[in-house]
């Protein structure tokens, strides 16, 4: 029998690559099978891979054009054609896996079977040195619909990163691969509440956390170069919200969260580096959802610029 599961790595640093194999070399069930995706990498990736060769079950491949500049997604597509598996761990070339990590999407498997499945592991964000910054709340359901996890996220009650999902392919195949949006921002966001809907909901794997690192400059969540394709790929996150859920337009509890959301997004994650054209335009598509949801975010916003410029 063939294996089950595909860890899927798009690469293109090397600074963490050996931490993030080391940790999977450590995986109490070796029942997997690693692919590198080399996103054309400047870096010397295929040296560090072949440290693990014999070590890990590891397909390497170097594509010879860069995508992810253009069409990150789209890269990230092209790494899971690569593998063949039923089952799809989606990870990154600078996280750790827990060591049981393998172990409890098996047993998980065993329990719910390999379809129209999707499991969320425990999240826990690290710097440079492994520190921990943030450690998502516990679990409080055993499953959580696409809908509530949007919820959460629009809210801040949690963060979300790739490496905590696992999801089978037909899950993948019935979403049409990933949503896509400019550098990727917003993207995974919209692609697991998709994927959650798919599978009728998202299991949790509670236990050990994986770990997102999130280094300064390492990655454009914490890189204000890109403040104006982010604000792009918001308005983009937010149009693809009215049209996957037009049922839900209405709900009070919707609104709360888009208001929160575009606050949050704009004022911490953009730093305020909008303009008032770039406000206008997201109210505008906010108004269309409820004009209290555009005038709240409005009012709110401006009175954040005004008192910057005093």
């Amino acid at each position: 029998m063939g294996k089950k599961v595909a860890v899927i790595i798009p690469a293109y640093k090397s600074r963490f690559l050996q931490q993030t194999l080391d940790s999977m070399v450590v995986q109490t069930n070796q029942d997997f099978t690693v692919y590198i995706g080399d996103d054309a990498s400047p870096q010397d990736l295929k040296n560090i891979v072949s440290l693990y060769q014999g070590k890990l079950d590891i397909v390497y491949h170097r594509f010879e054009t860069n995508l992810g500049k253009k069409d990150l997604p789209g890269h990230w597509e092209r790494c899971i054609e690569m593998s063949k598996e039923p089952v799809i761990w989606f990870f990154s070339d600078d996280d750790l896996m827990p060591c049981d990590g393998i172990e409890r999407v098996l047993k998980a498997l065993q329990e719910c079977g390999e379809k129209n499945i999707m499991f969320r592991f425990p999240l826990v964000v690290v710097d440079g040195e492994n520190n921990e910054m943030y450690a998502n709340p516990s679990f409080t359901d055993e499953k959580i619909s696409g809908y509530n996890f949007l919820l959460d996220k629009l809210e801040g009650r949690i963060r979300s990163a790739a490496c905590e999902y696992v999801f089978s392919r037909d899950v993948y195949q019935e979403g049409a691969g990933f949503v896509k949006f400019p550098l990727a921002w917003c993207s995974d966001d919209a692609t697991w509440t998709k994927f959650a809907d798919c599978a009728k909901g998202i299991i949790a794997l509670p236990g050990k956390p994986v770990c997102w690192r999130n280094v300064e400059g390492e990655n454009i969540s914490n890189s204000d170069c890109y403040d104006s394709r982010k604000i792009e790929a918001i308005n983009l996150f937010l149009k693809w919200i009215i049209n996957y859920y037009p049922a839900k337009l209405n709900e009070k509890e919707l609104h709360h969260a888009l208001k929160t959301y575009v606050y949050r997004i704009l004022h911490y994650s953009v730093n305020n580096n909008f303009g008032l054209c770039e406000l206008w335009k997201i109210c505008r598509i906010l108004w269309t959802i409820h004009s209290s949801v555009a005038l709240s975010v409005a009012l709110r916003l401006c009175k954040v610029k005004l008192n910057i410029k005093r």
